[in-house]
């Protein structure tokens, strides 16, 4: 990509809404495996290699990133723009239309969507009915909801239902009343594996049901270089004073560069964090931050930028390198570019911060997980996290059973319990466990 600047504006937007049907997942980029099916021919024919070189910053060189420093480059997501964007959309809807139902993948935020859109409206924002009053007696709730012609909000449609016979009712009566028109128009917000599952409890196909359509490697390139700039995610870009290039660990390629000139394209690594994520911004930013690293006793690593000159030899030097050695040289000159070099600023070249960004890691879960795990993981995936209590009282198990393999699930980083005081699948063990639930054949959402 390109520096990033009020350029941006002929970009494709980062926000898109778009019916849940539609909802396209990123594709994996293919030059990796290219580059290892090239190197294994080069070793069966004999082909000399050299030797291989190691990372150009190992993981003892450099230490993450401070909070304060991590939130300045990555900020939390700004709904505001995806807001207005969803303002105009509802603009043009059929006044027939009970609801609108706001699909969102795990860890992706899109209750902070919707809140920001009522707090933009002045609507109603209906707060989640507690658990006790799901499992109970929930008509004062009910009675509570706005039968006026001002629309209202919903965030979190995924609190309001409970795997459990005793769980089941108030989701029930509450599409009753939207769908006999005894309730003003809402815009609801549901968990996109609770909206699988109440597929098969109420009549979710009366109602349209739309989300924000998937980050590709482009999108997550502008949207990350917005953050990196100055900018709050999804929000016009405010123009950092300096610019700062995010370089990976292993190889030295850049990866991403922002107020300066520098040239990068949609470089694989960030088609493959898009496709690692499934597009989910919320665990894109989560895994991109967790890589994110800089040198010890240099918080804020500074690159002198080279003149065409020695860009050219170093061009000319790397010209009969292999693809993946190209790679390695380039990092070779980012790391002799580092601030150990800044006294040739004053020839008046810019200073470049750089960041570190370590390899990517797929997390692995432990072997021999079975049936309980498997019913704990997604009663938590049902229900976008559940408190221990709740957990026990859903599943067949004994309740020390229960809370001993939550805990040992949390121990293995599989889930981690949050503020809120629900366990969650953790944004790094959310696609293995996908794929764990999906082969056990348990039910699986759509985005």
């Amino acid at each position: 990509m390109a520096s990033t600047d009020l350029e941006t504006e002929q970009q494709r937007p980062i926000w898109e809404l778009v019916r849940l049907s539609d909802y396209r997942l990123p594709s994996a980029p293919t030059a990796t495996s290219a580059r290892r099916g090239l190197s294994s021919l080069k070793r069966l024919f004999g082909r000399r290699q050299q030797q291989s070189q190691g990372p150009v910053k190992t993981e003892d060189e450099l230490h993450r990133l401070e909070p304060e420093r991590l939130d300045a480059i990555t900020s939390p997501i700004d709904w505001r723009q995806a807001a207005q964007l969803l303002q105009q959309a509802l603009e043009q809807r059929s006044k027939l239309d009970p609801a609108w139902f706001i699909i969102s993948p795990p860890a992706a935020g899109y209750a902070g969507l919707l809140e920001t859109w009522a707090a933009q409206q002045a609507a109603a924002c209906i707060p989640s009915p507690t658990y006790e009053i799901v499992a109970g007696d929930y008509s004062g709730w009910l009675a509570d909801l706005p039968t006026g012609n001002a629309p209202w909000a919903l965030p979190r449609l995924e609190r309001c239902w409970l795997r459990h016979p005793a769980g089941l009712g108030l989701v029930r009566d509450l599409f009753d009343r939207l769908l006999s028109g005894k309730l003003g128009f809402g815009l609801i917000g549901c968990d996109s594996w609770a909206w699988a599952y109440l597929r098969y409890l109420v009549p979710t196909q009366a109602v349209r049901a739309l989300t924000l359509q998937a980050l590709d490697g482009e999108r997550l390139a502008n949207w990350l270089g917005q953050l990196a700039a100055g900018g709050a995610a999804g929000s016009p870009v405010v123009q950092s004073p300096r610019p700062r290039r995010f370089r990976h660990a292993q190889s030295g390629n850049l990866l991403l560069a922002v107020n300066d000139d520098e040239e990068t394209g949609i470089t694989s690594e960030l088609r493959y964090l898009a496709a690692q994520s499934r597009g989910n911004p919320g665990v894109a930013l989560q895994l991109w931050r967790s890589r994110l690293r800089s040198e010890p006793d240099k918080p804020e690593a500074v690159e002198v930028e080279a003149d065409d000159e020695s860009d050219a030899k170093a061009d000319d030097h790397a010209h009969d390198k292999t693809a993946d050695k190209a790679g390695e040289n380039l990092g070779d000159k980012a790391s002799d570019k580092t601030a150990d070099n800044a006294g040739d600023e004053a020839g008046g070249k810019p200073e470049v911060e750089t960041i570190w960004v370590a390899p990517a890691v797929e997390l692995e879960l432990p072997s021999g997980l079975d049936e309980a795990e498997a019913l704990i993981l997604h009663a938590l995936l049902l229900h976008d996290g559940l408190p221990t209590e709740v957990v026990e009282g859903l599943l067949p198990h004994a309740r020390f059973q229960t809370h001993s393999l939550l805990l040992q699930l949390a121990a293995a980083e599989v889930i981690q319990s949050e503020p809120d005081g629900c366990w969650r699948v953790t944004a790094f063990a959310y696609a293995a466990v996908r794929s764990f639930l999906a082969g056990r054949r348990f039910l699986v959402d759509a985005v």
